[in-house]
This record gives C-alpha cells, sequence and structure tokens, in this order.
C-alpha cells in the first residue's frame, strides 16, 4: 500500500499539426458539395417565395369567387335596363352600366377596377304564393330577417343597398325589388318597373351585394358596399385586371402577387407567357426586385343573361 502519494493523470490536447491536417481534410470533403449546399439552399428560397406569392393568389381568388358565381341574379344585365330597375339613381352601385363592368381604376392601369353587383342568399323565405296586379305587394315571410339584412327606414326608391332584394322565382324574371315596409314577419315590396308580378311560395329572399375591387399600392382592395370606405385585403398584390367576355359569359382575371425576399437586381415574372403583352408589358419594363408571380383564371357567370358589356 502507498500513503501519502498522489497519481495525477494529464489529458493531451490536439498538436498544431495534427489540427492543421483535420482542417485540411474537413475542406477536401466539404468543398465539392458546397454547390449542391448552395442549390439546395436557393431551392429553398424559391419554394418558399412561390409558396407565399400563390397563398396571397388564392386568398384574391377567394375574395372573387362568390360574387362571380352570383353575379346578376335577379337583376337585368343591360346598363339601360339594369339602371331603370333600380329607379334611375344616381348613387353607386345602382348607376352602374350593369352587375358587371371594367374599368380604369385607382392605379392608372387599362381594365384594373371591376366593379360586380350580386345576390347573397337571405335568412328568411316567402311563407305563400305571391300574386300582385300592381307593382306593389305585401305579403309574410317565414320568420324576421336577421339584423342588418335590412334597412332601418323604408322609401320607394331607396338608396340603402340592403333595402333592395330579389327573388329568383319572381315573374318577370330579373326584377329587383324595393322593401318599402317591414312589421314582424311581413313585408312590403314594390319594383320600379311598374309591372304587375308573382313570386312562388317557399322561394329564398336574396339581398343584393355591391363591390369594387382593385389593386394599389402592393395591396388588392375592395370596396363593399355595404361597408365605409375602401378596404385593404391582401397585401402583396402587385396588380390585378379583368376581362370580361358576355357572349360566353365568363370573367377573365389576372393576378400578379409578389414574393417577400427583396433581391439586388430585377427578377424574372414567372407565369408571364398567360398574361396578354399589354399587361404584362408594363411590369416587364418597370422590372422589380421581389420575384412576382403571374397568374390567370376563367370563371364562367352562371347568373348573368346578357350579350353587351360596358367598358371604360
Amino acid at each position: 500500500m502507498w500513503y501519502g502519494q498522489r497519481r495525477s493523470c494529464r489529458s493531451r490536447g490536439f498538436s498544431l499539426t495534427e489540427m492543421l491536417v483535420g482542417i485540411t481534410l474537413m475542406l477536401m470533403i466539404t468543398f465539392p458539395l458546397l454547390p449542391a449546399l448552395k442549390a439546395s439552399a436557393d431551392k429553398t428560397v424559391s419554394y418558399s417565395e412561390d409558396t407565399r406569392a400563390h397563398v396571397r393568389i388564392s386568398r384574391a381568388k377567394a375574395i372573387l369567387k362568390s360574387p362571380v358565381f352570383y353575379c346578376g341574379l335577379g337583376m337585368p344585365a343591360s346598363p339601360s335596363d339594369y339602371k331603370r330597375s333600380f329607379g334611375n339613381q344616381k348613387f353607386d352601385p345602382f348607376r352602374w352600366e350593369g352587375p358587371i363592368s371594367v374599368y380604369k381604376g385607382p392605379s392608372g392601369l387599362e381594365n384594373s377596377e371591376l366593379r360586380i353587383s350580386y345576390s347573397r342568399k337571405g335568412s328568411t323565405k316567402v311563407l305563400y304564393a305571391v300574386e300582385s296586379d300592381t307593382d306593389e305587394a305585401r305579403f309574410r315571410l317565414h320568420k324576421f330577417p336577421e339584423v342588418n339584412e335590412i334597412g332601418e327606414s323604408f322609401s320607394k326608391n331607396s338608396s340603402d343597398i340592403r333595402n333592395w332584394v330579389f327573388f329568383p322565382s319572381s315573374l318577370p324574371s330579373a326584377t329587383p325589388f324595393c322593401v318599402t315596409g317591414l312589421s314582424g314577419n311581413e313585408i312590403t315590396v314594390r319594383n320600379s318597373t311598374n309591372a304587375p308580378f308573382c313570386i312562388c311560395g317557399g322561394d329564398r329572399m336574396h339581398h343584393m351585394r355591391a363591390m369594387k375591387v382593385y389593386a394599389l399600392n402592393d395591396c388588392l382592395y375592395t370596396k363593399d358596399f355595404r361597408s365605409a370606405g375602401d378596404q385593404p385585403r391582401v397585401t402583396g398584390i402587385m396588380d390585378i385586371r379583368f376581362d370580361v367576355d358576355l357572349p360566353n359569359r365568363t370573367v377573365a382575371v389576372y393576378i400578379l402577387a409578389r414574393g417577400d425576399k427583396l433581391y439586388d437586381s430585377p427578377q424574372e415574372i414567372s407565369g408571364k407567357e398567360d398574361w396578354p403583352e399589354e399587361y404584362i408589358g408594363y411590369w416587364i419594363g418597370k422590372g422589380s426586385r421581389y420575384r412576382l408571380f403571374a397568374a390567370k383564371f376563367i370563371w364562367h357567370l352562371p347568373n348573368l343573361r346578357a350579350s353587351e358589356l360596358y367598358l371604360e
């Protein structure tokens, strides 16, 4: 046995030569992989940019989908009949050139603002069939309309969009009705064409909706005529254009969205071949340090009946 003595154990590190050899080997192994690693990183960034842009495009599509489908339901499509059916009022959207029209929007670009009138299903139905020998009738609904479906005050030619309703079964068809009275579940409506009318029992009451759609300063805006002001809806939308083919009852929508990364130089526009030259040429000439993604969609207008379109 040993007493009073300690045995020490000293750890030994790498020498300088060993470290240099290790670093050299690591570089020899890693250097050939650098191009692959860079390509992988670039691919990840590209995929992320593509995803962000297409999420924005999908959100813009979702805003337009219902208005396009129900565009013109219960309304005359020709500009003159449309205006007359709403009493030739001097207020938007009653003075628009039909349920769908395309204008030069706030961006100053051609066909960059869509004006669209459409119907939305309400909460109430006609309790019994209605037959009127005049342009006005009072009848019962199966329940009182929900809050804010109908306006708070009434007149024979109301400027409140909430006071205009439609019944898909009405004859004559495509006849807007102005609500002139509401008490309990009894409602009084009249049309502005001075025509007798009938409505089938059980028909659901539809409510008028209208909005403008345009892009300005990197954002998609809508002007909903049941809300105050223009509402920013989707950021990252650089441009939106519309082409309406009324004889074929279709609308082509062109959406230009961006990614989030700001590059050092102008970037190519993905999908530019789907856009007409007169639309995409502006952005090719202007250039953008964001990656831009161009998309095109063609939708049917199943509830629109017309052969004319007004373009300004």
